[in-house]
């Protein structure tokens, strides 16, 4: 018995400890792009060999009621969540709410999504998308109506406050914004990329 709390000790001052230690993510260059998901249905056109990701469509149920109609994208601040294990972050999703199957450009199987701020009096990128070298590394991803996709989002922390936003290339100069959320950030997330070492010859991003 007393091993048994002595380990519920342990474990309750690690999650205090994590609790504690997590925070903002406070940066001074832009992130890449992040936002990966599954496909509902297989690319048939494609050329193959491209990465695939784990995050799997989800189906539409009565726990995860959104009021939005039609392809949607949604930050959800109700709730701080772990973002790289590390920092806070929020929920997102992409959620199609049409009656149609939607397909949406990816480059191994991340998508054309973007964070933005609103400063200088306009929306600048605060993330960017590396371009693959690899032909392969182009395809379609699909995701069935009623189906949304869930993504983890980083909540930024800066010394500029101001507003941030999701967007998605849904066709050649054709974009769908998320909702709008205040947040804090700082001026060289507008200009200075993160870096990125290729792993190996085999790695098509040199960005």
């Amino acid at each position: 018995m007393k091993k048994v709390s002595l380990s519920l000790i342990a474990i309750l001052y690690c999650s205090l400890t994590y609790a504690q230690t997590r925070r903002d993510l406070n940066i001074k260059f832009m992130l890449r792009g992040h936002i990966y998901a599954h496909s509902s249905m297989e690319d048939t056109l494609a050329v193959g060999g491209f990465g695939s990701s784990d995050n799997l469509p989800k189906k539409l149920n009565s726990t995860l009621d959104f009021i939005e109609t039609g392809l949607f994208l949604k930050i959800d601040t109700t709730k701080v969540i772990s973002f790289a294990k590390k920092f806070n972050g929020y929920n997102f999703y992409i959620v199609n709410k049409t009656d149609s199957v939607v397909k949406l450009e990816a480059s191994d199987s991340r998508l054309n999504v973007i964070a933005e701020a609103y400063l200088d009096k306009k929306w600048q990128p605060i993330e960017f998308l590396p371009s693959s070298w690899c032909g392969n590394s182009y395809h379609n991803v699909y995701l069935r109506n009623e189906e949304y996709w869930e993504f983890k989002v980083p909540k930024f922390d800066g010394r500029i406050s101001t507003r941030i936003r999701y967007r998605l290339m849904i066709g050649k100069d054709k974009y769908l914004y998320s909702n709008e959320i205040m947040g804090k950030i700082n001026r060289k997330q507008l200009t200075n990329k993160q870096g990125h070492i290729p792993d190996g010859i085999m790695d098509p991003y040199n960005d």
